[in-house]
């Protein structure tokens, strides 16, 4: 009988200690993931687009090249505006993101991209090769501007 009672003391004990630490203070329920870039990641990815050749290259000669890139910034103009919204310079990233968007519809409306060109419009040299090569190199270039706007406005906001 006694060396039952010395695993049964001990087991209740336990028993209880551990019940009451189900009573703790913790989280409530499964930890909330965040979906989307921070604006730490934003800052980031405007380095890595200011990077880009279709940031530094001479926008009249490089524009064809430019197509992803067009979607990029896009794609990356829309998660700046979610991730800021709220913030002191929300408006205007907005105002930046919306010429930036602007910029690269014409650019995409002209078929600027090489994924789009027509034969024979934009072809070896585009700034000698057809009617789309300065209206697509003066998009490109707002684009750029925008970028870098972005850039200077992420930095005051984180």
């Amino acid at each position: 009988m006694v060396n039952l009672r010395l695993l049964v003391v001990p087991a209740a004990a336990l028993l209880l200690v551990t019940a009451g630490c189900s009573r703790e203070a913790g989280p409530s329920g499964p930890p909330v993931a965040k979906y989307g870039p921070s604006v730490a990641d934003l800052s980031v990815k405007v380095d890595a687009l200011e990077a880009d050749q279709c940031q530094t290259v001479d926008p009249a000669k490089v524009y064809p090249e430019c197509e992803r890139y067009a979607t990029q910034v896009v794609n990356f103009g829309n998660s700046v505006v979610s991730e800021t919204a709220g913030s002191k310079q929300a408006d205007a990233i907005k105002a930046v993101v919306d010429k930036l968007q602007a910029a690269v519809a014409d650019y995409e409306k002209r078929t600027c991209g090489v994924g789009t060109q027509n034969p024979g419009v934009n072809n070896a040299d585009p700034s000698t090769a057809g009617p789309n090569a300065a209206p697509c190199a003066a998009a490109l270039t707002t684009v750029r501007e925008q970028i870098d706007a972005i850039g200077r406005l992420l930095k005051q906001v984180g």
